[in-house]
Order: C-alpha cells, then structure tokens, then sequence
C-alpha cells in the first residue's frame, strides 16, 4: 500500500552541518529576528536561546515558567506567543526561551512547531518538505 503526500514549501538544508539546521523567524511586539534552530522531533517545546528573548525586548522570566530533562541535565525555559516563521509558512505559536544564556542552540519542537505542520525529510538529498497542518 502506498500513500501520496504533497506539501506547500521545500528547503534545502546543509548535509554537513551537525542536525538539521533551518532559519527561522520570530516576531513579538513589532519586531523581528531571525536565527538558525535545529529541527529536533525528540523536542517537546520549542527552545530557544536567550539571547533571541532579549533581541525581541521580551522579559523573559515574565513567561509560564517551565523545568525540561535533557540528556545533560535541567533546562528552565518559560513560554511567550511569538509569530514563528519557518520555511515561508507563519504560525500564531507558544515557545520557550531558556533562562540561562548557557544554552546556546535553539530547536523546533513538537509543540510550539511540529503539531502545526506537515513534515516530510529527504535527508540522503538534504531536503526538508513543509505544509501547514490543517
């Protein structure tokens, strides 16, 4: 049995890089920023660092205040609504911004990004498929 799956946007990422880095756009309060973010399935939020917090002048600490198990210990992030862009398609979402300006790599995680899009990878031709979940 086959299924067939179309998506609205594609994007080639660098196979050589550690993961599967895409840019990625953040919007709050009329402004905007952009970084690189690691997609990560495995991710239950989406994280980011610190300092993209302070380039979209959000305090921080005044977020929902949440404590996530990694690989390598505790990670106190706290959630803001922030427009996310990634690949072309915007989405109205929750993320998380890491408390610490230790962690220095942001992620796309299954809330927050992954539950609001279709997702296919060709990771032998480097290519990451989007759609909006609908």
């Amino acid at each position: 049995m086959t299924w067939q799956v179309e998506y609205q946007r594609k994007a080639c990422y660098q196979s050589l890089s550690h993961g599967i880095t895409i840019e990625t756009i953040l919007r709050y309060g009329g402004l905007e920023t952009s970084c690189n973010a690691k997609v990560d399935t495995g991710a239950e939020v989406c994280l980011f660092e610190r300092s993209v917090a302070d380039t979209l002048d959000i305090e921080v600490e005044n977020g929902y205040r949440e404590r996530f198990s990694t690989l390598a210990g505790g990670v106190v992030g706290y959630a803001h609504p922030i427009e996310l862009e990634t690949v072309g398609l915007r989405f109205q979402t929750y993320v998380y911004f890491a408390e610490s300006y230790s962690i220095r790599r942001s992620l796309l995680g299954r809330q927050g990004w992954l539950q609001l899009v279709r997702f296919g990878l060709d990771d032998y031709r480097s290519e990451l498929y989007l759609s909006a979940n609908s």
